[in-house]
């Protein structure tokens, strides 16, 4: 009896990594490539910042960045590159959704993410 029990502990913890990795690993290529590198040049100019995406549709992908001094929460929108209005030299493009997001997209390193800041 003890040997059922242990085996089915042993399946519901591979089985509970498995979901977790499964999770973290959802979004597609470009979209961690955005978190990333976002994060980065936020954290460069603002100090330790993480960012995490959100699902809103096909190709379409909430980024939600939050710099931990607590000063600001910014918001994007991240697409493909083939979504680029004109040709992206990343795998992904940005636009800023919010006022914070907008003015971080002038923030030094930022600026090399040519994030669209224009309403449409």
């Amino acid at each position: 009896m003890k040997k059922i029990h242990l085996i089915s502990l042993a399946a519901a913890s591979l089985a509970l990594v498995l979901c977790a990795v499964y999770s973290l690993n959802s979004a597609p290529s470009y979209v961690r490539d955005a978190e990333a590198r976002v994060a980065s040049y936020l954290s460069y100019s603002y100090g330790p910042t993480t960012c995490q995406s959100d699902e809103k549709e096909v190709n379409a992908w909430a980024m939600k960045c939050k710099i931990e001094s607590g000063q600001k929460d910014l918001n994007y929108t991240v697409y493909p590159a083939e979504k680029a209005p004109e040709g992206a030299s990343r795998s992904f493009y940005i636009v800023a959704e919010d006022t914070a997001a907008k003015q971080s997209a002038k923030a030094e390193l930022m600026v090399y993410l040519n994030i669209n800041t224009h309403t449409s």
